[in-house]
Order: structure tokens, then sequence, then C-alpha cells
């Protein structure tokens, strides 16, 4: 498996969404420091707000918030509405989805300041980003220590332990975050998350950004994308094939 995919050109800057196709594949990047002072009072729900109020740092607050906010901004653009308007609710495993029918699936995942919304039509899709830092002075969460990276590593199947033990610091926390990474999106494809235990979900390679994540006989196929430096992050749906994703940062 390679290390770490490598960084894809920068994902160009838009303000909404285009047409999303049968078949497409959309993620969207989001930077949501840069989105804090923006007012969510009136596009959240009461549920939302209630939520996000519960987390102690505020830091996290505002990010849970700007978050859900710029979900709702990018799902208004698909459906032809307003952000407050949107109507979201959740599976029976808490995955948040659209109520009502719709054939609009979405899924967000969020690490430091890094947001990634991916979109499709159809099959549910799931993404998970991880932010990292290699230095102490580098953007992203406080870099891993080897140690914690090989006890993580020890709940992977033997052979990804085996692979994640045998590197240098840095390429061994790249490696484990790329199979965490891929583990997760296919977990919440599953509806599982990390109820499921890690050994049990395999990674397997096919080539420098593709991957098949197996489980008890069902089969997801995974996308793996660096959308900035210091930054993993994987996109799955069910089944044996993934579209090239079409890629955009959100412009403020």
């Amino acid at each position: 498996m390679t290390i770490i995919p490598r960084v894809t050109p920068a994902w160009p800057h838009a303000d909404g969404p285009p047409p999303l196709a049968a078949g497409d594949v959309h993620l969207w990047l989001a930077h949501v420091d840069a989105w804090r002072d923006c007012g969510w009072d009136d596009v959240l729900s009461a549920q939302e707000l209630d939520r996000t109020a519960r987390y102690r740092r505020t830091i996290d607050r505002d990010r849970g918030r700007t978050g859900r906010g710029l979900l709702r901004r990018l799902l208004a653009g698909y459906l032809g509405t307003s952000p407050a308007a949107v109507a979201i609710d959740t599976d029976a495993s808490g995955k948040p989805r659209l109520a009502g029918a719709s054939t609009l699936a979405f899924n967000v995942s969020g690490s430091a300041d890094l947001a990634v919304f991916a979109f499709t039509r159809g099959p549910a899709v799931c993404v998970d980003v991880e932010a990292f830092a290699t230095e102490p002075a580098a953007v992203g969460k406080t870099p891993l220590a080897l140690r914690d990276v090989h006890a993580m590593a020890r709940r992977f199947a033997a052979d990804e332990a085996a692979l994640v033990h045998g590197l240098s610091a840095a390429d061994a926390t790249a490696a484990f975050l790329r199979l965490w990474t891929c583990k997760e999106a296919c977990l919440k494809c599953r509806g599982t998350g990390l109820r499921t235990p890690l050994d049990e979900i395999r990674i397997e390679r096919v080539d420098d950004t593709r991957a098949i994540g197996r489980l008890a006989g069902a089969r997801f196929a995974v996308c793996t994308l660096a959308p900035v430096a210091g930054s993993i992050a994987a996109v799955a749906l069910p089944g044996d094939a993934i579209p090239e994703p079409r890629c955009w940062t959100l412009a403020r």
C-alpha cells in the first residue's frame, strides 16, 4: 500500500454545487475556522443548537455549529431551497440523512479545522478525514507519538499492524491514518461505525489511491485523497467500484 496519497491539485473554489448526476461523487472541503464569524442561529435547528451547545470547549462548539451550517448550505444548493428549510433526519444507526423521500445521499467528517462533505445520488456515501502533523509546528493535530501509533495499530489485522510497525515514525503515522480513514469510511457505510472491531474490516490495496474494504461478505470501494498537506481523507461506497470524485473548496 502506498503510505500516503499525494496531495491532489488544489481543489478549485466554488460558492455552490453544480448539478449532481447519478453515479457522480462530489466532495467539498471547508476550513471551518474561516467561517466561525458567520451567524448560524437562524439556520440550525433547535436540536442542532442544543447538541453543539454541549461541547465543553468554545472552539469545538463553534466548529460543530459551523460544520453543520455549511452542510445545510451545501444541501440547500443541491435541493434548491434555503439552508434553514433543509429537513435532516437520522437513520437507525444515528447517521444524518434527509427526511422524507430523496435520492440525495451525503456524509461529513471533520478533523481540526478541516471538514469534508460527500454527496451522491442513490447508494450511501461515507467519508472520513484526519488532519495530522508530522512536526510540532505543522498545521493540524498534535503529532502522534510513535508508541501511540503502534499501540493503536494493534487493533488492526495482523498484516496491517505489521506494515505500520515496519515504517519510520512519520511514515508509520501516515500509513496508520490512511488505513484508519479507509476503515472508518467503510464502517460508516456499514452503519456500525467503530462498534465493529477494526481487525474485522480488511483494507486491500487496488492501486495508489483505490482500495477495497471487506467485512463479513460485504465489500466497499474506497478512494483516498490528500485534500491539503497534512491531511488524509477516504470516501467509500458499497460495492466494487467508485467513480473519480469531483472536488471543490467551498468559497466564502
